[in-house]
């Protein structure tokens, strides 16, 4: 006998650790496109990421140097990105699928190597214990029981959302995506601006590959079957939420739901009834939520004015 409040409380519960490296994604995300610059790389660098941080936590036993490895692997293909995209015009659609391609390759054919000879895995982080809040029923375990990663990943979000709209800088950001003529004709170094929100865009999404082995999985596997996503999730989160970090917070989480509902469902007997196959559609779930978003948020939805046009200087 399926016991549903276990399950519902099952589903919320580990909707957040799978919300957590959409979300980290989502905002580096959030500040390159509102500069200007589309990264269609994500995916790539996450699992590139995912990879790195496993190898050095692995090997130093540091979750910290792990993270630090995490985010130095996404750093470096934000570099790459940049030159290609801001320094060279190239297309940035182009330059991200190329992107996503090296990244992910790199980060197989190192696990490929290593893995024959060493069993890649390490222990996810432990969930913090909140006296007495995460003893309460229901919201301790959903809310109150999570590892540090996760309120992280909130705090990224509302820190991303404060100096977007109330700093200098988050000013400049979003001058430079949506009239960069302008903003150059003020003495704003527009390049420089977009360079600097892809680099620090595609670090968080280096976090939130690393985040994902170092918070959640503890291991790698192959053929981007880690990150199954996640990635171009986090894209299709960041048009839900109109390029606002806070309401990236909201988008993120659902769709971490849905992949915490197809986790749980397939190793219940909830959807037995359909059969042998019925994984298969629940693995689609957090697919048919992004289907949706896009169908009813795409109208009135307004990105960035110059978002994927490059910006050479007169």
């Amino acid at each position: 006998m399926v016991d549903y409040g276990d399950l519902a409380v099952s589903i919320f519960a580990a909707s957040l650790p799978l919300t957590m490296p959409i979300l980290y994604a989502a905002i580096g995300e959030v500040l390159a496109e509102r500069s200007g610059v589309l990264n269609m790389g994500v995916e790539g660098v996450m699992s590139l990421s995912a990879f790195v941080a496993l190898l050095t936590t692995f090997y130093t036993s540091s979750y910290t140097l792990g993270l630090l490895a995490g985010i130095a692997a996404g750093l470096a293909m934000g570099l790459l990105h940049a030159f290609a995209t801001v320094k060279m015009g190239v297309n940035q659609l182009i330059a991200g699928l190329m992107l996503y391609f090296l990244a992910l390759s790199i980060g197989d054919f190192g696990y490929v190597l290593v893995s024959k000879t060493t069993y890649l895995h390490i222990l996810p982080i432990d969930s913090v214990h909140i006296p007495f809040l995460s003893d309460l029923p229901v919201v301790g375990p959903i809310i109150f029981s999570q590892n540090v990663l996760v309120y992280a990943s909130l705090l990224v979000a509302v820190v991303a959302g404060l100096i977007l709209f109330r700093t200098t800088w988050g000013l400049k950001i979003r001058a430079a995506g949506e009239n960069p003529e302008a903003t150059d004709s003020a003495g704003i170094n527009v390049n420089l601006v977009r360079t600097i929100c892809v680099v620090v865009g595609s670090a968080l999404a280096g976090l939130g590959g690393a985040s994902l082995v170092i918070g959640y999985l503890g291991l790698y596997s192959t053929g981007d079957t880690l990150v199954a996503g996640s990635g171009w999730i986090a894209i299709v989160v960041v048009i839900f939420a109109r390029w606002s970090p806070y309401r990236a917070i909201a988008g993120a989480w659902l769709f971490g739901l849905g992949y915490a509902a197809a986790a749980i469902f397939i190793g219940s007997s909830v959807f037995s009834i359909l059969g042998p196959g019925s994984g298969y559609f629940l693995l689609a779930i957090p697919y048919i939520i992004a289907i949706v978003f896009i169908i009813m948020f795409h109208r009135g939805t307004r990105p960035p004015s110059y978002l994927t046009v490059p910006y050479k200087r007169k």
